[in-house]
């Protein structure tokens, strides 16, 4: 026997995995410092900003008040302004839709002309008579549309076979 060797003194650790493993904790401890040096740095520009738009803003309430006179006279801008705006704003989606249900079977809109304020000019063709009641008894049944008035009719003739009636309907749209 070789009594030269001494088992217990030898050293069995694999100095290749130790040595990478702690690289790869070394490389993960300097990626994870550098984030959080990047996040407060971040941070600490935010705050900067935040700052200096605070004292913007704080200057800017003490300055510039606004007097109780200017404000009313400002609400009164604000609210002849809404009143254009809602005047002109018309539902026209809903009108044609309404339209749409209203004109019987017989009956062919060829026109509508919108007038000042809320009356309707509506142009169109009919089979017969009994069709053109028919859409006016609809129209006035509606709750959308109020005094409606036949304005014209006009027989008219296409061909040897095709008759029909050109007539015209005024009537008041309610705004919806």
């Amino acid at each position: 026997m070789n009594f030269d060797i001494n088992l217990a003194t030898r050293v069995y650790v694999d100095f290749r995995k130790v040595n990478l493993f702690l690289t790869l904790l070394i490389l993960t401890l300097i990626s994870w410092i550098s984030l959080s040096i990047y996040n407060f740095y971040s941070n600490l520009e935010m705050t900067h900003k935040f700052g200096e738009y605070k004292s913007r803003k704080m200057a800017g309430s003490k300055a510039s008040k606004v007097s109780e006179s200017d404000y009313s006279k400002f609400l009164a801008e604000v609210k002849s302004a809404n009143t254009i705006l809602y005047g002109r704003s018309y539902d026209w989606l809903a009108l044609l839709n309404n339209l749409e249900h209203l004109v019987p079977d017989g009956v062919a809109l060829r026109g509508l002309d919108p007038s000042k304020g809320e009356l309707l000019k509506l142009s169109a063709t009919a089979r017969d008579f009994s069709a053109i009641r028919k859409f006016i008894e609809n129209l006035e049944g509606s709750k959308s549309f109020t005094e409606v008035y036949l304005i014209d009719q006009t027989s008219m003739k296409t061909g040897n076979k095709q008759k029909g009636i050109n007539f015209t309907v005024t009537c008041k749209a309610s705004l919806l």
